[in-house]
């Protein structure tokens, strides 16, 4: 809806997430990401004012001058925290008259090829891609296969496919190293219809009684409907792992992680490369300042289809579930060698991680608490992980400090 409004009909662009199913509030709670927030920066930052209902009852309007303290927890200090968020107002940015993207998929012949691969796709990155028209993500494979889904902004029908050439050009030009499973290819497309459902062949138009028209989802999210998690991790990478001998330890550390699973690295969900605006405005929310250092958020994850209540279907694997989980820590330790206590993003991440005050906020946690202890002093808004929990049993019911 909110896309519908501001880019479809108005002609603007607003930072909303990559996902179209993704709520207006919780993101901003989040800090938030969207496919081009390289570019504009998190929801977080793109928030003007706000509506919100506290644990006593109050509905305050909440800004940089009228309850500046609320205001700055609410840009990323969690979601279901602070109270009951009813209205707000985003930014909003001139639209760019295209937006594009790049995909396929190479494999490589042997562990060696797909070492050399990934020392060539990060030198093509830190060159070529490290800037703000790029985001979205690769996936690096136990089958050591590199899949490009990216997207890109602000670049016209030429420059996007110019750019990737020689990235492309390079590996056809060995054949007995490399095969593109999936065609390779780059393009950009006017801006104004990145989110037409109608007539869309990567969208899926939801077709439920009583739903709206331009309703609908990437065909790419289509496995996520109702996943069954069995593992969720997630950390920044700093940029300083793309610079000289550096990315030989981030391409070892990648290899390494990759043999236990596959590791999506999101570079719209990493702020380094930005411009120097839409740093400074993240750096006045509440996610972690590590958000502006990294160059890219690896995700590790694994689940299995929808497990509800009642669905016909053979029950849940725990076995394979329990496999999946020390294989998803086994290879985030591997990045953790080479970016030790990096942060990882609340609303992705480790359900078990034991040091998530640090890794979710830094620097900001205590700060956090102490306006939590304001606007919420008996508890009332109590999440798993969430500022203040702590104080909580696990279940949220007994207060334990």
């Amino acid at each position: 809806d909110l896309y519908q409004a501001v880019t479809n009909q108005a002609g603007r662009y607003v930072q909303g997430g990559g996902c179209t199913s993704v709520g207006v509030a919780g993101l901003i709670h989040s800090g938030g990401f969207g496919s081009f927030s390289k570019g504009f920066g998190t929801a977080a930052s793109g928030l003007l004012e706000a509506e919100v209902v506290t644990a006593d009852g109050r509905a305050l309007i909440v800004n940089a001058c009228t309850n500046p303290d609320l205001f700055w927890a609410i840009k990323g200090g969690g979601g279901g925290s602070w109270g009951v968020m009813t209205r707000v107002t985003l930014r909003t940015h001139a639209l760019p008259e295209f937006f594009g993207g790049a995909w396929g998929k190479i494999k490589a012949s042997s562990d060696e090829a797909f070492r050399r691969l990934l020392a060539r796709f990060f030198d093509f990155y830190s060159t070529h891609l490290f800037n703000p028209h790029w985001g979205e993500q690769v996936k690096i494979g136990s089958d050591n296969t590199l899949e490009i889904s990216m997207v890109c902004q602000g670049l016209d029908p030429r420059q996007a496919p110019q750019i990737w050439a020689p990235f492309f050009a390079w590996v056809k030009a060995a054949p007995a190293d490399f095969s593109a499973t999936n065609e390779l290819g780059a393009r950009a497309t006017p801006a104004r219809h990145w989110w037409d459902i109608e007539g869309n062949p990567s969208m899926i138009q939801d077709k439920r009684p009583g739903a709206a028209p331009g309703h609908g989802w990437w065909k790419g999210d289509q496995g996520q409907v109702g996943a069954f998690l069995r593992g969720y991790d997630s950390l920044w990478l700093p940029a300083t792992l793309l610079q000289g001998e550096q990315r030989q330890r981030l391409v070892d550390a990648l290899f390494a992680g990759s043999r236990y699973k596959q590791i999506g690295l999101h570079f719209n969900k990493g702020l380094a490369g930005a411009p120097a605006d839409v740093i400074a405005a993240a750096l006045d929310t509440a996610t972690s300042p590590a958000l502006t250092e990294a160059f890219a958020l690896a995700i590790i994850a694994d689940g299995e289809g929808a497990a509800y209540p009642g669905m016909a279907r053979a029950g849940v694997d725990l076995d394979a579930a329990r496999r999946d989980a020390r294989a998803i820590d086994r290879a985030t330790a591997e990045l953790s060698r080479v970016a030790p206590g990096a942060g990882s993003y609340v609303s992705e991440s480790n359900f078990f991680n034991p040091r998530w005050q640090q890794a979710y906020w830094g620097e900001h946690y205590p700060r956090l608490q102490t306006i939590k202890r304001k606007y919420d002093p008996d508890g009332l808004f109590i999440v798993h992980n969430g500022v203040g929990s702590e104080d909580w049993s696990a279940d949220g019911f007994t207060r334990l400090a």
